[in-house]
């Protein structure tokens, strides 16, 4: 039968049974294909669908184990690195041992010519078998470079060796997120650079829009955690997600108060202030949200609340920056604002110099249709004046009729008599006359005229005057009233309709008025007109608010707003403008570099300036974000920061002799050698001698004070200055009394002080220091507080010198020296030793845990050898039988089922 389906007595078709044994087959077949699989790659799964979850689990754990090779292949080369840089090391201290032997042998006074000569070339022997050691180069990597790697970290310059690697060690990863240095810089090990100068300046950048969060509190930053801004009735909840500058932070809590109100931020001097809209009441609050601290870094954080008066947030203390502007450093510019209802007018203004000489100049918008009959300025005719000596308030009275305007000035010079109403009222039947009276609490000035009409434009004049608060003069300024005629009377039809208003007219010396005409004057106007005086414009800058100004590349004008009779007193200047005029001086050795700073505009440009006048110095940030520093690269050199002229090199806080300069440290820590009695003698123009006894003075300014301050140091006719050199470093004499002796000196004192040497004020072996010829006379000291860079070739390179010259004060110092640059140098060699350590036992680790990651690995996709043949037999089996059952059954016919 071709067909025989199944039917309910229970026999079975030949088709269902075909069906049935090769469906059997089939599957066997797979199974085995599968095991096969298996068998052969060792895996328990092919494809990530035959197991989903086991896949997943081995994909991530054959990731770390790609990263963890990767790792140990980093170590690897680290340690080549390592062991390099320690075997280059290696023979270092005992070449700074040699030097300190030959020092030692040539210590002495009684040495041979030849045997000096010998020495010194010795010692240039040992610097160059130390430079090659230096310069160390290995798989292409000089080792010492720091991060520059690609070049010689130590140049040979004229008798001298400059650095130009770097301090930024080369790093690599020993553990996934987790970084370590995999060499020794030249500034570790030998000591390239020399240690910063000069007194530490904090230049204390401002805070302003863009100033990033990550640059608040000193470099610290801020947390992008959430504030909560509430009014004591309704709460918002900010996140700082997404915010990066103090711009953005301003903007989004504005954008975000709580419902119904308005929250007011803004930056006034390095500080945050918020403000509710008064109009609302309410008690305004900040907290942090959780267990955050953002509210606290922002320096806003206030749970009790503050009303509706203004927060004000604690100084924030942005860091140093290399886009630091120059004219946002060294303190702060006195500013105001002026606030406008509506919207596009809010101004502010701005000093354009730090210093606290702006503070308190008032600035007055004033109506200027009130100061005349006439209309006042138009809209874009707006003037600004500034009174040196103050100005009185003034108001016009426009009367009815003509020829009889008048207008009335205060008799006080500032703006007492602002705001002083002028009513023209009744006086009855009082004929040609007028009565004046001031009502102190209304601020109202009434002129009394006749019922009649009989009051003419001469007897207002008189009374007014006659009153003495203010005086009245024609007002001709109307045409359309036409000349004035003191005898026009005053029509009675004027009283309780004609009025007059000093309003801003009136202020103090120094006050700025902005003349303007409320309602119709834009603030973009008003922006127009201050610029319009130079004076003003030089003084102060003018500007929209922050929220107010258009972005940037916008073609719109949000400056479109009206202002009104806005008044506003400068505060918060602080500090002193950058001198950028005079620049600053960098000597090296014998040789003076200046520094020009004119037109830089920031601190990058100050830097880039400074890097650019020579190759000896190296000039960045200073690590505490507070301001710039510069180190010399040059061992062998003096090196030394000194003022052009100016006050640039102290300001930046680079000079190296300054008045706190202690005296300890001149001649290389060698100090300021002072007996009892007269260490130095000044004799001046006139013949008066100023003996100087410098017993318990300390620094600079010790010495300073004793001189200008010594009992015979006082002439009406002129006398000595001891005051730091205006040029280069040292101290400076100038003597300002008439020459009737041998002129300005400086002697030696007793003959066991050398103070006069040590000071700088007598060349060194000489008995004193006469002024050149002129007026006045002058002697400037030579700079003895001069640095060097502290390490092994600056100490080999002067001890070169030190044995050449016979300088035994020298060697003796430069002995101590050595024993400092060896320390240094096994230090660094342990500190390699130790990073070698430290290496190994993570490549132990790796090791292991690539054992157990392997392992983890092999329990999610390998195969179970054993169970996986036998279960191949078992198919095997299955199949086999299913082959012979299937044999058996295509034989059946349907006789085999009767």
């Amino acid at each position: 039968m071709a067909t025989i389906y199944p039917v309910s007595a229970g026999r079975v078709s030949n088709m269902l049974t075909h069906s049935r044994l090769l469906l059997q087959m089939q599957a066997d077949e797979r199974e085995m294909l599968r095991l096969q699989d298996q068998i052969s790659t060792g895996r328990s799964i092919g494809v990530p669908s035959q197991d989903p979850r086991a896949a997943g689990r081995a994909f991530v754990l054959q990731r770390t184990i790609e990263q963890k090779l990767q790792i140990s292949a980093n170590i690897d080369v680290s340690l080549s690195y390592l062991t390099a840089t320690d075997s280059g090391l290696g023979g270092v201290s005992s070449l700074l041992n040699e030097a300190k032997a030959v020092a030692l042998g040539a210590a002495s006074t009684v040495i041979p010519d030849d045997e000096r000569r010998a020495a010194v070339e010795q010692i240039g022997s040992i610097i160059d078998q130390l430079m090659r050691s230096a310069n160390q180069e290995f798989r292409d990597r000089f080792l010492f470079a720091g991060s520059l790697s690609e070049n010689a970290p130590f140049l040979t310059k004229d008798g001298t060796i400059v650095y130009r690697g770097n301090e930024t060690s080369l790093s690599s990863f020993i553990e996934i997120g987790s970084l370590a240095a995999t060499n020794a810089t030249g500034q570790e090990v030998f000591g390239g650079l020399s240690s910063q100068r000069g007194v530490a300046v904090d230049l204390d950048p401002i805070m302003t829009s863009s100033t990033k969060l990550s640059d608040l509190r000193g470099g610290l930053g801020v947390r992008k955690g959430s504030i909560e801004i509430s009014d004591g009735a309704r709460n918002s909840v900010i996140s700082l997600d997404g915010v990066e500058s103090v711009g953005d932070l301003i903007r989004k809590i504005e954008a975000n108060p709580p419902a119904g109100r308005k929250v007011t931020a803004l930056i006034e001097h390095d500080r945050l202030t918020l403000q509710l809209d008064a109009a609302g009441g309410g008690n305004l609050t900040v907290r942090e949200v959780g267990s955050g601290t953002t509210a606290a870094e922002l320096g806003i954080h206030q749970p009790v609340g503050v009303g509706t008066s203004k927060l004000v947030g604690s100084d924030l203390d942005p860091k140093v920056t290399l886009h630091s502007r120059l004219n946002d450093i060294l303190g702060t510019r006195a500013s105001a604002r002026l606030t406008a209802a509506g919207g596009a007018n809010d101004l502010i203004i701005e000093a354009r110099s730090n210093g606290a000489a702006l503070n308190g100049v008032n600035v007055q918008f004033v109506d200027d249709g009130r100061l005349q009959a006439a209309a006042g300025v138009s809209a874009g005719s707006e003037y600004v004046v500034q009174s040196s000596t103050g100005r009185a308030a003034q108001a016009s009275l426009a009367f009815s009729g003509s020829g009889n305007d008048l207008i009335l000035t205060g008799t006080a010079l500032d703006g007492s008599l602002n705001d002083v109403k002028i009513e023209i009222v009744s006086g009855g039947a009082i004929g040609d006359a007028a009565n004046v009276s001031y009502d102190a609490t209304a601020r109202t000035l009434r002129i009394a005229i006749d019922a009649t009409g009989a009051t003419t434009a001469q007897a207002v004049t008189d009374a007014v005057n006659g009153h003495g608060m203010f005086t009245a003069a024609p007002d001709a300024s109307d045409p359309v009233n036409g000349a004035y005629d003191p005898a026009s009377n005053i029509s009675f039809a004027d009283v309780a309709v004609v009025e007059g208003n000093t309003g801003n007219s009136g202020g103090g010396p120094g006050t700025i008025f902005v003349h303007v005409r409320p309602g119709a004057t834009t603030a973009s106007q008003a922006i127009a007109a201050w610029n319009g005086n130079p004076a003003v414009a030089s003084q102060f800058e003018l500007r929209l608010e922050g929220k107010d100004a258009p972005p940037s590349g916008s073609l719109e004008d949000p400056g479109g707003g009206a202002v009104s009779l806005l008044t506003a007193t400068t505060a918060g200047g602080t500090g002193e403008n950058l001198d950028r005029t005079s620049g600053l001086q960098i000597r090296l050795g014998d040789q003076t570099h200046t520094v020009d700073l004119s037109g830089a505009q920031t601190v990058q440009d100050v830097l880039n300036r400074i890097n650019g006048a020579t190759d000896g110095v190296l000039a960045d940030l200073s690590p505490d974000g507070a301001g710039i520093r510069v180190r010399s690269r040059v061992s062998g050199l003096d090196f030394a920061i000194g003022e052009n002229g100016g006050t640039t090199a102290t300001q930046l806080g680079l000079r190296t002799f300054t008045a706190s300069s202690p005296l300890s440290g001149f001649n290389k820590g060698s100090g300021v050698d002072n007996q009892p009695g007269t260490d130095f003698t000044l004799e001046r123009n006139d013949g008066v001698r100023l003996e100087i006894d410098l017993d318990g003075a300390v620094t600079v300014q010790d010495v300073l004070d004793r001189i200008n301050s010594h009992p015979a140091n006082v002439d009406a006719g002129g006398y000595i200055t001891a005051r730091l050199a205006q040029f280069g470093n040292g101290i400076e004499l100038v003597d300002t009394t008439p020459v009737t002796g041998t002129g300005l000196s400086v002697q030696k004192g007793n003959l066991t002080s050398q103070a006069a040497w040590d000071l700088g004020l007598v060349p060194r072996g000489q008995a004193a220091a006469t002024a050149p010829t002129g007026s006045p006379a002058q002697i400037t000291g030579s700079d003895q507080n001069a640095g060097e860079v502290e390490g092994a070739f600056n100490t080999l390179l002067r001890l070169k010198k030190a044995v050449a010259d016979g300088s035994l004060g020298e060697i003796e110092r430069l002995l101590e020296r050595i024993n400092v640059d060896l320390d240094q140098i096994n230090f660094s060699r342990a500190a390699v030793g130790a990073r070698e350590q430290a290496l190994d036992l993570y490549k132990t680790r790796l090791e292991d845990e690539e054992v157990h990651l392997r392992s983890a690995l092999s329990l999610e996709i390998d195969v179970d050898l054993t169970k996986a043949i036998s279960d191949m037999l078992a198919k095997q089996a299955a199949y086999q039988a299913s082959l012979q059952m299937t044999g058996q059954t295509f034989k059946m016919s349907l006789l085999d089922y009767l």
